[in-house]
């Protein structure tokens, strides 16, 4: 009852190129505003593998695996391919195994034509001091069979991960997420690249305003 119409709103001039929400003490009498310039969004790791026709596998029948390599985590993926299988078939349920596993990676079968890869990306984005890739796909030292990732091309990088870049108050600063939090005040959502030399301004909205869109939530 007491802060139902004292709660701060934050305000950004451009919220397509920069959204954000206030988090910090509506109490708090000195709230300070922030120019943000979006020069990089981060991006996840996505792989695409070998585009293959509908024809029967080519694989010789086996058990077969390979592994999966996350950050300091390993995981081992095992599947059986029997000599009347197809490519397609396959790769279908190959996507089904890595969705299934939720370690963080997203599967989808990509066509075209009569053709179709396996296309593989993480959930996260940006990537560590020292390192290139989020995650890393091998059959080297596998338990069962291996040749799958070869054949299908599960280790083929298409696009490597990046961090977001952004200029706050004019010194440059990245992080690995296009969403995070400036100074315990204001949860901050990157959603596209800045026009060249237009910064975005946030702060916290006039009282006045912050009162009407109390009003509009109480409603």
């Amino acid at each position: 009852e007491n802060g139902a119409f004292n709660k701060k709103h934050a305000s950004s001039t451009n919220p397509a190129t920069v959204s954000v929400d206030y988090i910090g003490d509506d109490n708090s009498e000195s709230v300070p505003s922030f120019d943000i310039e979006v020069k990089q969004l981060a991006s996840p790791q996505e792989n695409i593998g070998n585009y293959l026709p509908d024809n029967p596998v080519s694989l010789p029948e086996d058990n077969y695996s390979f592994d999966v390599g996350i950050g300091e985590m390993n995981y081992e993926f095992q599947f059986h391919i029997s000599g009347d299988e197809t490519n397609r078939s396959i790769q279908e349920r190959l996507v089904r195994l890595v969705n299934n596993a939720g370690i963080g990676l997203n599967a989808s079968l990509e066509t075209e034509g009569n053709n179709s890869a396996i296309r593989i990306s993480s959930d996260s984005s940006g990537v560590s001091a020292g390192k290139e890739t989020i995650f890393s796909i091998s059959d080297d030292r596998t338990s069962k069979a291996s040749g799958s990732v070869d054949y299908f091309g599960l280790d083929k990088v298409n696009s490597y991960p990046t961090n977001a870049v952004f200029a706050l108050n004019g010194e440059d600063r990245s992080a690995s997420s296009n969403h995070f939090t400036i100074g315990k005040m204001y949860e901050v959502t990157l959603n596209q690249l800045s026009p060249e030399g237009s910064p975005t301004t946030i702060s916290i909205k006039a009282d006045i305003e912050s009162v009407e869109e109390n009003v509009g939530q109480v409603i």
